[in-house]
């Protein structure tokens, strides 16, 4: 492989691009010191893969960028690039590109990128690697004239290309101890592992067995546990609502104590003011009677002492006597008047009691009708709803196979549900579609055949009846013909399709147009005739009312019976439960009314009894005083005078007209004293009655108390059992309610379901602590276990492999090491000679028994002296013979290209010319890159460039004559 140009740009001192082409020869580049001439052979360097800075003279990699200099700015990139010329691969380049900052190299091969490795690889298969006799400076020749044997082994190495397989038998020899470490720790792990195998194989052997249970348990648990929760659910729906209602109860007891309570309250206040007005009256009549008590005192000594006057018992004159007969007529006459107005007075007022309790009473009679039928009619819709609770609950009204497959539907993963169920209807259709449908409305409704043939079979085996299945993958929907349809819709008293009218989730649609997509409804019976004979008796049509018209033509109708509802079930039980609460409103508000009333005609009827006895009291009054006036009368005629001059002479006694006053008073306070105290009396009749009533329920609330905790006890531990139930399936299971029964059927009973789960529990327990990552553990272990000891098989098969490796290279080593040292050991000898003008010279192995670590000695006998060891020759004899050395070893193992930098430096003039000479006699076998600044060495060689520094810190190249380049070597660099 040629050399036949370089090229580079930003790389040390080349700020301006740099190109040199070789045409092969020797080729001499020249120039004053610090020009910058090396760089080119730190460029070949650096492109061919070179890593260390140091060998490059700098600190970093990033020192090899221009840096600037006063006049030429720093760059930020620096590249290098060879071209080759190879027989086999024709022209072949490879460049290396680094920018500042980044630090990133990048290889470029034919303009391609590649990686460091492939052109490391290119320059050691050419021979012109960093690593091979390629490049040699004046510190190579310095290191082979100053080493010692050993470390002067290496250039032998070099010359016989043993590094790669020195590098193979160190990279096996790593490996070797790379896999006897591993083969120590394998050893050690697998002892490890079989330590751990036998208690892990017990726990394992414990843990498939509880894993084998667990996979039991939970093949009929999760069944069983979905039935529960289902029942459980069922049955805390239940107990809430019957708590509800009995919360309903208890609030009601509560709002009528809490209501009694404030009648009684109000009542009681309403007494204790009767009472305060009762003991006034009472005083007021107290002094009235004293008032009386005393005017009577004095009016009846008065008056009979008239009456003996009159009678004749007292000796008085005539006129005094007949005095005394005309005031006893003057106060009876008063008396009567007195006697006569009360009585009229109470009369009336008897009359108005009457009168207003004949209507309290006919208002009593239409309030306690009203809340008689308000009663029935609660009592009734309170027995309904309990029916229709029951029927809801218990499916009474179902038939008996219906009712059992309901019963067992968690058996039955494709259980979807009855007709019934399904479907939603307006209660303005319902006796339609009740009639269309009939029995069909307990057909069961299955996702497919298969669901319904099982479900068949568990009625046949347990007994329970028949049903009707509809499997939704097995139904087709229904139709009426679009010409019919048209028809349809322009007759009157068309109702509709019956599919159309109800309503079903999107899933079940297929079942409504399976059911009653080809049945008409309209509003009528005559027109259901009419519209069957319009659509040819095809399809059936059925009235608002029930009638039928069957395909045909066939005709059923009449008064319906009454029929075990199923359609509508809900909302007829919604509806009565939101009427109740109304109905109860109602009530509640007419008893207040009745009690009101009733209360207003009791105090009325007292007040009647009273006018009634005062009345009587008054009339034996009024007769009394009429007889005695009759005899005043007599008495006054016998002595000759009229009554009629009763009035001009006598005067009305002050003294009576002041008991009268006093007595109407005295009437009108009893009177009041007796009406107050006949409503006090009441009130607390009342007060005490509801004071029972309190009582009576204070002992129902305490009783519905007590119910309700047992009813809340029964609740909360089915609540705790179904929150158990449900964190064991969704908790430890990781499995949904709907999952579990569709994908876990219970195919035994509740009861043999619970004792198997509770003896696998059982035997579970007996397993004691179980480690279930033992299985895991095992299995991983032994996995590890076979790996390990595969792996260590297999490193002991590597071992044997490397260690068969690095004897086969030794052996190679050896064979190429021996013969390259024999090959110029020839070639020494001449080149010796023709350097020296004569003389011989030789290497040999220090220890020729041990060729892979001897060192290699230099002997050498220059014409006229002994031979001897090259340790003790001069300096400049050292570098002569180093050289020798180096063209032997390039005679005997020929390079395409070699650069030579200031090799000759220490020689003397002389010898210089040696040297150069001798490069042309190699130079058909190695191109040569020679760098000096020696006379000798410039004059001959092929051809000639020149570095110098233009402007400071560049360096820039040219060809230089050779009658010129003294000249410009001894020149300085400009500034």
């Amino acid at each position: 492989m040629k050399l036949i140009k370089v090229e580079t740009h930003g790389f040390k001192s080349f700020a301006d691009p740099v190109t040199l082409r070789f045409d092969g020869g020797v080729v001499g580049v020249v120039g004053p010191n610090g020009s910058g001439k090396s760089n080119i052979n730190d460029a070949i360097k650096w492109v061919l893969g070179e890593q260390s800075s140091k060998e490059l003279r700098g600190d970093n990699m990033q020192d090899v960028i221009f840096s600037g200099s006063k006049i030429v700015p720093a760059m930020n990139k620096a590249s290098v690039k060879l071209t080759f010329e190879d027989p086999q691969e024709g022209v072949v380049t490879i460049e290396r590109v680094i920018q500042r900052g980044k630090g990133l190299n990048q290889y470029f091969m034919n303009n391609k990128p590649a990686l460091h490795s492939q052109i490391k690889a290119l320059a050691m298969q050419s021979g012109i690697g960093k690593s091979s006799l390629a490049i040699i400076s004046q510190g190579t020749v310095s290191e082979i004239a100053q080493s010692s044997d050993e470390q002067r082994r290496g250039i032998f190495e070099e010359a016989a290309g043993v590094s790669k397989y020195k590098t193979r038998k160190e990279e096996a020899i790593k490996k070797l101890e790379k896999s006897e470490g591993s083969l120590k720790n394998i050893n050690t792990s697998i002892n490890e592992l079989e330590r751990q195998l036998e208690p892990l194989r017990k726990q394992a052997e414990k843990a498939i067995k509880y894993r084998d249970k667990s996979r039991e348990l939970k093949e009929i648990e999760i069944g069983y546990l979905a039935h529960e929760i289902e029942r459980l659910s069922a049955l805390s729906e239940e107990l809430n609502a019957n708590l509800e209602g009995v919360q309903e109860t208890k609030e009601s007891y509560e709002n009528d104590i809490e209501e009694i309570t404030k009648k009684i309250d109000r009542k009681k206040i309403e007494s204790n003011e009767l009472n305060n007005e009762i003991n006034k009256l009472a005083g007021v009549e107290m002094a009235l009677n004293q008032t009386i008590n005393n005017l009577e005192r004095s009016f009846d000594l008065e008056n009979q002492r008239l009456q003996m006057i009159a009678r004749g018992e007292l000796n008085v004159d005539p006129e005094q006597r007949k005095k005394a007969i005309f005031n006893q007529i003057e106060q009876l006459t008063h008396q009567i008047n007195y006697y006569q107005d009360i009585k009229n007075d109470l009369e009336s007022k008897l009359e108005e009691s009457k009168t207003f309790i004949s209507q309290k009473n006919a208002l009593l009679n239409e309030r306690r009708a009203k809340f008689e039928s308000l009663n029935k009619r609660k009592i009734s819709y309170e027995t309904q709803l309990r029916l229709l609770k029951e029927k809801q609950s218990k499916r009474t009204n179902l038939f008996k196979g219906t009712r059992t497959i309901l019963e067992n539907k968690s058996n039955f993963r494709g259980f979807k549900g009855i007709v019934a169920d399904l479907i939603e209807v307006e209660s303005k259709y319902s006796v339609a579609i009740e009639t269309i449908l009939s029995n069909a409305l307990q057909h069961i409704v299955v996702d497919n055949s298969d669901t319904a043939v099982k479900a068949i079979n568990f009625l046949k085996a347990n007994n329970g009846g028949r049903a009707t299945f509809i499997p939704l993958t097995s139904i087709k929907e229904k139709g009426i013909r679009d010409d019919y349809l048209l028809v349809l819709r322009s007759q009157p008293g068309f109702v509709g399709i019956a599919s159309d009218l109800v309503k079903t989730k999107p899933e079940f649609a297929k079942l409504a147009q399976f059911l009653l997509g080809n049945v008409i409804v309209v509003d009528k019976v005559d027109l259901a005739d009419k519209i069957s004979v319009l659509l040819e008796r095809k399809y059936m049509v059925v009235s608002m009312e029930g009638d039928i018209v069957r395909p045909g033509g066939v005709m059923v109708g009449g008064v319906q019976q009454e029929s075990e509802e199923l359609l509508g079930l809900d909302r007829k039980i919604q509806e009565m439960e939101n009427e109740l609460p109304g109905i109860n409103s109602q009530m509640s508000a007419i008893q207040t009314e009745i009690e009101n009333l009733a209360t207003e005609r009791n105090q009325k009827e007292h007040y009647f009894r009273e006018y009634s006895s005062k009345i009587s009291a008054n009339n034996v009054l009024l007769e009394n005083a009429n007889a005695a006036l009759e005899e005043a009368k007599v008495q006054a005629s016998s002595l000759g005078e009229s009554v009629q001059n009763v009035g001009k002479e006598a005067k009305v006694n002050d003294a009576l007209e002041d008991l009268n006053k006093a007595k109407r008073n005295l009437s009108v306070t009893q009177f009041d004293l007796s009406a107050k105290r006949s409503t006090k009396a009441t009130l607390d009749d009342e007060i005490n009655a509801l004071d029972r009533s309190r009582n009576d329920l204070y002992k129902n609330l305490k009783a519905l108390n007590n119910s309700y905790r047992s009813k809340i006890e029964e609740a909360n531990r089915a609540s705790s059992t179904l929150a158990v139930h449900k964190e064991r399936l969704s908790e430890f299971y990781k499995l949904t309610l709907e999952f579990a029964r569709e994908n876990f059927p219970l195919q035994i009973s509740v009861e043999a379901a619970g004792e198997i789960i509770a003896d696998i529990r059982s035997e579970i327990a007996e397993l004691g602590n179980v480690n279930l990552e033992s299985i895991e553990q095992l299995e991983e272990v032994e996995s590890r276990y076979n790996k390990l000891t595969a792996d260590r098989d297999e490193l002991v098969e590597a071992k044997n492999a490397v260690i068969e490796a690095i004897a086969e290279l030794d052996k190679i080593i050896i064979t190429r090491l021996t013969n390259v040292v024999h090959d110029i050991n020839l070639e020494f000898n001449n080149v010796f000679s023709s350097m020296f003008g004569g003389g011989s010279a030789k290497v040999e192995f220090v220890d020729p028994k041990n060729v892979l670590e001897s060192g290699i000695s230099i002997f050498a006998q220059p014409p006229g002296k002994s031979i001897k060891n090259l340790k003790l020759f001069s300096g400049g004899e050292k570098s002569l013979i180093a050289i020798s050395l180096l063209f032997a070893i390039l005679k005997a193992r020929p390079l395409p290209l070699c650069i030579l930098d200031e090799v000759e430096a220490a020689l003397d003039e002389s010898n210089v010319v040696r040297f150069a000479e001798y490069l042309q006699q190699l130079k058909h076998q190695t191109q040569f890159i020679v760098i000096t600044h020696r006379h000798g060495t410039m004059t001959r060689v092929d051809h000639l460039f020149g570095a110098t520094m233009q402007k400071r810190g560049v360096t820039s190249f040219f060809t230089v004559k050779i009658e010129d380049a003294k000249k410009l070597i001894e020149e300085a660099p400009e500034a």
